[in-house]
This record gives C-alpha cells, sequence and structure tokens, in this order.
C-alpha cells in the first residue's frame, strides 16, 4: 500500500472543505510527502490571493520540486469546496465525479496514453511507449504526468494537474474521489449506482471497497474519499 491522502472538513479554519488521494508508485516516500504538504501550499497561495486554480498549480508545482532529490513519485487527485463550488486538480490517473439523482459528470482528466494530446506530448519529448507504459531507457510509467518522478520529466511525465470548477446544485448526491485502484475495476456509472443506494459516506466508501476487493478481487492500493451533500 503505497497510497497517501489528506481530509479536513474545516480548511483553514473557515468551514471550507479540502480532501487530497496520492498513490505513490516505486515507494510511498512521494505520496506520504505530498499528502503533508500540498495542502499547505495550497492554503498559502489561496490566502496571498491567488485563485483555486492558481494555487492548484502552484502546489502541484511545489510538490514535484521538494521531490526531486529523490526517486518515488504519485499521482494526485485533489478537491477543495467553497461558497458551494468545487474545484478540482488532478495529475495520473486518479479521478474526482460528481453524482446527481439522474447523472454522473466526471471533474478530472485521465493522464494516460490513451489521451492523445498526453500521447503526442510524451513523444515529442522523446519517451518510448511500450502500451501501456512511457519508456525511458529501462525504466517504464503508466501515468503521464505525475508529482515527483524527475527522471521522466525529462521525457515529457509532467507535474502540471489538469483543473476544474464546479458549481453543486440541488439535485446533486455526492462527490466521489478515488485512486485508478477503484476505476479500474468500476466505472463512473457503477460508482454512481453504489453512491444513489448509500447516501451516507461511511457507507458508501465500505461498499466501493466491498466491490473492489472482495467482488473483483482487485489486488491494487484503494482509497476513496466520499463527501454526500444533504437533500
Amino acid at each position: 500500500m503505497e497510497d497517501a491522502h489528506y481530509l479536513d472538513l474545516d480548511f483553514g479554519g473557515k468551514g471550507w472543505v479540502y480532501g487530497g488521494i496520492y498513490d505513490g508508485h516505486n515507494g510511498d516516500y512521494a505520496a506520504k510527502y505530498a499528502a503533508e504538504n500540498l495542502h499547505k501550499t495550497f492554503l498559502a497561495r489561496l490566502l496571498s490571493g491567488l485563485e483555486p486554480g492558481e494555487a492548484f498549480v502552484d502546489s502541484y508545482q511545489a510538490a514535484s520540486e521538494g521531490l526531486k532529490q529523490q526517486e518515488s513519485g504519485t499521482t494526485a487527485v485533489d478537491f477543495f469546496i467553497r461558497d458551494g463550488k468545487i474545484f478540482t486538480a488532478n495529475a495520473g490517473d486518479a479521478r474526482a465525479i460528481i453524482v446527481g439523482r439522474s447523472r454522473v459528470r466526471q471533474l478530472t482528466t485521465d493522464h494516460r496514453l490513451d489521451d492523445t494530446v498526453e500521447r503526442e506530448r510524451v513523444l515529442s519529448m522523446g519517451a518510448s511507449i511500450h502500451y501501456p507504459y512511457v519508456v525511458k531507457g529501462n525504466s517504464g510509467i503508466m501515468p503521464t504526468r505525475t508529482i515527483g518522478d524527475e527522471y521522466f520529466k525529462s521525457v515529457g511525465v509532467i507535474a502540471l494537474p489538469s483543473i476544474g470548477e464546479y458549481l453543486v446544485n440541488s439535485g446533486d448526491i455526492a462527490l466521489i474521489s478515488a485512486c485508478d485502484g477503484l476505476w479500474d475495476f468500476m466505472s463512473n456509472k457503477d460508482v454512481a449506482v453504489a453512491a444513489r443506494q448509500y447516501p451516507v459516506a461511511s457507507e458508501l466508501v465500505e461498499a466501493l471497497k466491498h466491490e473492489v476487493l472482495v467482488n473483483h478481487r482487485g489486488t491494487d492500493n484503494l482509497t476513496v474519499i466520499a463527501v454526500c451533500f444533504s437533500s
């Protein structure tokens, strides 16, 4: 298990909500480092006057810079909720979705070679591809954006996050974010069905865990954060 996470329901002492999931590889150092530091940089940038999207970009880049002297890396998905808006950021294949009574919407972008833009960038930077891996030398990595992984930065594996903004409405049930240990076994629609069945966050994450680890016999790291909205 090389995952780490952070969750604060009174972020900055202002009643805001912040959550982050970090799926590490080549050791857990990068994931733990991001969980301990990324939100601190984000809050400092936010309080200095930056918009949430800008604060996310700065905090992801700062976390990656802080990992330059070691070899591990991590994917990341973060969300910040303020005044009825959800601001998201991600690098890699961790994902966040919003589930409504009759629809589901993905709030983040999966950064893998299936994405044409991601594939063209790493190829243009000199990477080789042994699908699904971006390859440099004798080493490969699946996500095309990560925090850390200094070895792969020269072939276009960047720390720049995709960012998003979403206004919560009365039909929304839950925000679910998770590493790829969930999404490799369950589609957005599958997770939405569970969210509608289990309106309590703790019950929802237990149901998702059971589905992946027991019914699908998943063996990958699995970390899930659910925020359920009052009806």
